[in-house]
């Protein structure tokens, strides 16, 4: 499938679809490139259950079905970990000094996406290669593998550091379990399933991304529908 046809169908097909044409798939030693952004379908501000029930409900659940994420839900979990709220830019998640550090991604079988918060769009780049190596990265887990998506929060550290100095590591820390929560109690709201995964070498998650110089990962969450 060419690049257009992907970028075309995003927003009322799902994401685990191919595409013909653009960066290796592996990781590369530089940071990838992605294709134009494009929009994402509207999140939903009701929900199906209370936050009550949520809360209650969020349980690590490892087991999923195969059948890809509807783009619907992954910009539904995207807009929950970093979403855009306010007219001032303020986000979903709280954020030391409103600096911002987070940068999620999506990986499936067959395509990265980045998320940009600024209009909830997205762009999107080729990555076949990238789902097992992130599996690798995390010392071979199992839903690392399985998931049909994996959430990746990343940080770029020197946004923070840039004002709160030594104190930035545990401020950028912080932040990514806000965010990570907002995601999983969002998957629980949704029926989805889904697991936090914390044990991972970072640097050979960040080179399975490509991600730029300077950004470290934090978080690897898988998430799909529930198979029980």
């Amino acid at each position: 499938m060419k690049r257009r046809d992907l970028l075309t169908g995003l927003a009322v097909s799902v994401l685990d679809c191919g595409c013909g044409q653009g960066v290796p798939a592996g990781p590369t030693g530089r940071a990838a490139r992605y294709g134009k952004p494009v929009a994402l379908p509207a999140p939903a501000i009701d929900g199906p259950v209370s936050l009550e029930q949520a809360i209650e409900r969020r349980r690590s659940r490892r087991s999923f079905l195969p059948d890809p994420l509807p783009v619907a839900a992954i910009g539904q979990l995207l807009w929950a970990g970093q979403g855009i709220t306010s007219a001032d830019g303020k986000r979903t998640a709280p954020s030391a000094g409103a600096l911002y550090p987070l940068e999620l991604y999506v990986v499936t079988s067959t395509d990265v996406m980045h998320y940009l918060p600024q209009g909830h769009r997205a762009e999107i780049r080729p990555g076949t290669g990238v789902r097992p190596a992130l599996q690798a990265a995390a010392l071979g887990q199992a839903p690392v593998g399985a998931a049909p998506g994996i959430i990746v929060v990343a940080a770029v550290p020197a946004r923070t550091q840039a004002k709160y100095g030594t104190r930035a590591g545990a401020f950028v820390e912080l932040e990514a379990g806000h965010a990570a929560q907002n995601i999983l109690l969002t998957a629980a709201a949704r029926g989805l399933a889904a697991v936090p995964v914390g044990s991972f070498d970072q640097a050979q998650a960040a080179a399975a991304l490509a991600l730029p110089a300077g950004q470290t990962v934090l978080y690897l969450i898988p998430v799909g529908l529930a198979s029980t």
